[in-house]
């Protein structure tokens, strides 16, 4: 053998084939380059499915954000849904169009002179008739009440807009439970909007809704238009989970790493290579890679694709840079793994 160091001897122990006349150096398996997923929008993480060394797949769930639900106010009608998923929640996105079609704006002023009559209380039930001739009814509740006015909005019936209606504690409208008069107008739309960015719509235009009910999701700050419109994220990249950056429960803002991911296929070889054995190194170099592995018999080829300039102190405070080799990977071979890398003694000459 020309050259050798360290365990060369042993190495070359191992293998019953020409490497007798190779110059064998250590190296180990290493990532060539991480890749990161970040965030697509902001928000708080629900959970956290990943953990370092991890092997993971395009498409597999990695995590989820916690959404803000914006809900009917009241119930009623979505009239003209105005944006969709990924638009901006700031404008409004929607309207709705109570199920009360009227507002009464009334006062006490008229009511019948008793100690009941002249107190009212948010949400009682009341019966409306018009004063003009009582053919125009209506049921309604009370929705606020400011000193000896307030306001009535209806639940059935049908009045005209801007006519003057007396207001009953009993259905058969008597006097005696009047409670006040005021004039009718239309319930205004309600123009709902939000924070951030719609993630996703709940509702169409034209759908009744109850109060409660979700009419759309929105996320923090922008959405890129090629983002997927749902909570749970899914992995970009396909290969082995390096560093896991957020957990559970963490607020996250768009473009935060995620994890960082060693993709398949992008693992290579890094050698140490002693100073006095530098000038047998050359790029574009074949060598031939051996593992650890008894069942081995047939080395693995490789190309050296960079040799380092910057040095390193061995044990023995002599230089040693860097030597890297790419190689086909046959399925079974790991970052972090053991590997002797022997260059031919022809190659060398």
């Amino acid at each position: 053998m020309k050259k050798c160091w360290g365990l060369a001897l042993a190495v070359m122990l191992m293998f019953s084939t020409p490497a007798f006349a190779d110059t064998v150096f250590e190296g180990r398996i290493v990532p060539d380059e991480a890749v990161s997923m970040r965030a697509p929008f902001g928000g708080v993480l629900k959970r956290m499915d990943l953990r370092a060394g991890s092997v993971i797949s395009v498409g597999d769930p990695v995590a989820e954000i916690a959404t803000t639900r914006v809900m009917a106010t009241e119930d009623g009608v979505v009239t003209g849904v105005f944006a969709e998923a990924g638009d901006s929640a700031e404008q409004t996105v929607l309207y709705l169009a109570p199920v009360s079609k009227f507002t009464i704006s009334a006062t006490i002023s008229k009511a019948y002179s008793s100690p009941e009559t002249k107190y009212v209380t948010i949400g009682e039930t009341v019966y409306i008739r018009c004063t003009k001739d009582g053919s125009h009814k209506a049921i309604g509740k009370i929705t606020a009440v400011d000193d000896s006015a307030y306001t009535v909005e209806t639940v059935a019936g049908e009045l005209y807009m801007e006519e003057t209606v007396n207001i009953y504690r009993s259905k058969d409208y008597n006097s005696k439970t009047c409670i006040g008069s005021g004039k009718v107008s239309r319930t205004s739309v309600i123009p709902v909007s939000g924070t951030g960015s719609i993630l996703r719509m709940r509702v169409e235009d034209g759908e009744e809704v109850e109060r409660g009910q979700t009419l759309f999701e929105t996320v923090e700050g922008d959405i890129d238009a090629l983002a997927a419109m749902e909570a749970t994220l899914r992995s970009t990249v396909s290969g082995i989970v390096a560093e896991v950056s957020v957990s559970g429960g963490q607020k996250v803002t768009k473009g935060d790493t995620l994890f960082t991911c060693y993709p398949n296929g992008t693992l290579i070889i890094e050698f140490d290579i002693p100073q006095d054995f530098l000038s047998d190194v050359k790029i574009g170099q074949a060598i031939q890679v051996y593992f650890d592995f008894e069942e081995q018999k047939t080395p693995i080829p490789g190309t050296v694709t960079d040799v380092s300039y910057v040095s390193e102190s061995s044990e023995e405070g002599t230089p040693v840079y860097k030597g890297y080799v790419s190689f086909e990977n046959t399925g079974d071979i790991r970052e972090g793994m053991n590997v002797y890398v022997s260059i031919a003694e022809e190659a060398n000459r």
